[in-house]
């Protein structure tokens, strides 16, 4: 297989709503104590899990259309695209614990605590832009 416009397309709608819900999680940052806010911090929850979606959703479109090795779950699929040299292996490294705060969200989102929420948006919010232009730039998708 090989790279087509059809790709491109789908992969930036997704690298789009990445975009979309990181600036919305950089502007929440600005507020003070947004965490204690429960509608603040469930929608934060809900930004920063669309968002890792959409992250894993476009490594997964780019490795079934270029036919790279059959990842095993959402961090191989990540590491895949760092191996084949998509994304740089530094950032693959930290986007791990934002990968582990998924699993969070979703398995033991009772347990979750109002400042793990706001750790997680300040530690991940950074890491989306480059993983964003490091896609576009590997498709030759123009922002």
């Amino acid at each position: 297989m090989f790279i087509t416009d059809a790709l491109r397309e789908k992969v930036n709608e997704m690298l789009c709503a990445v975009e979309e819900r990181a600036g919305w999680l950089a502007t929440l940052e600005q507020s003070p104590n947004w965490w204690d806010e429960p509608t603040q911090r469930w929608a934060a929850e809900r930004a920063l899990h669309v968002a890792v979606e959409c992250v894993v959703d476009a490594a997964n479109e780019i490795i079934d259309a270029l036919v790279m090795r059959d990842p095993g779950g959402y961090a191989d699929i990540l590491r895949v695209i760092a191996e084949e040299e998509v994304v740089d292996n530094a950032w693959f490294e930290q986007f791990l614990s934002v990968i582990s705060f998924r699993e969070r969200l979703i398995r033991k989102y009772r347990q979750l605590t109002p400042e793990e929420v706001r750790d997680a948006v300040a530690e991940s919010t950074p890491l989306f832009a480059p993983y964003v232009a490091a896609i576009r730039s590997y498709l030759g998708i123009r922002g």
